[in-house]
């Protein structure tokens, strides 16, 4: 049998020790992606593991990449489902109830990122990399209904309604329903009533000017 391409190889070698390490971290948390059991856990060695990530920070930078990728599909995928809605309404309903449930389902990497971040400039620029692509998401659900905004500048209440929204968003990642507030409130819940302050504040003139 002809062998792979090495890039073909070297792409799936990667691969195995991004999923080796992902799934370490899933089950013991940080502490658990260490170079040797993610070369034990990809049966690959440690010479592959230096040549694609040259140490644990450079896999973990890998690990953030990755995640930034797929939660970019999630993102893309709650747009489509958003964007078929009739109205304002639904669409922000819809487009609130994926973010949310991400957020949950994605509680821990999130977790581990915003702390690394803090001290690994590296993981802090691919990140903030990335939030104008998440603001843009959140925009394209909006303009469809641009007609409707009664803010003098429809920009600025798109941009605020997103920085209403994300700050939700990390609220719902960083806490458990409970810990905010001591409520514990559901994805729905908190999608359906975030959504319904954002409608008053995008449809309605703005008091103060």
């Amino acid at each position: 049998m002809k062998r792979p391409p090495s890039q073909a190889r070297s792409v799936a070698s990667t691969n195995r020790m991004l999923d080796a390490a992902e799934s370490l971290f899933a089950s013991g948390g940080a502490e658990a992606v260490t170079i040797e059991a993610v070369v034990r856990q990809a049966e690959t060695s440690v010479g592959s593991f230096y040549a694609r990530f040259i140490n644990r920070d450079g896999l973990l930078a890998a690990m953030h990449s990755r995640f930034l990728e797929n939660f970019e599909k999630e993102a893309k995928a709650g747009i489509a489902v958003a964007l078929r809605q009739p109205t304002i309404e639904r669409a922000l309903l819809s487009f609130m109830k994926q973010a949310f449930e991400s957020a949950r389902k994605n509680r821990e990497s999130i977790l581990f990122f915003v702390a690394t971040s803090a001290t690994d400039t590296s993981l802090r620029h691919q990140g903030l990399a990335a939030n104008p692509g998440f603001a843009a998401a959140f925009a394209a659900v909006i303009l469809p209904f641009r007609d409707q905004i009664k803010h003098q500048n429809p920009e600025i209440a798109i941009d605020i309604a997103f920085r209403i929204f994300f700050a939700m968003f990390i609220q719902r990642a960083l806490f458990t329903p409970r810990e905010a507030t001591g409520r514990a409130i559901t994805d729905t819940v908190l999608a359906k009533e975030i959504t319904n302050c954002l409608i008053l504040y995008l449809v309605s003139p703005a008091p103060l000017s």
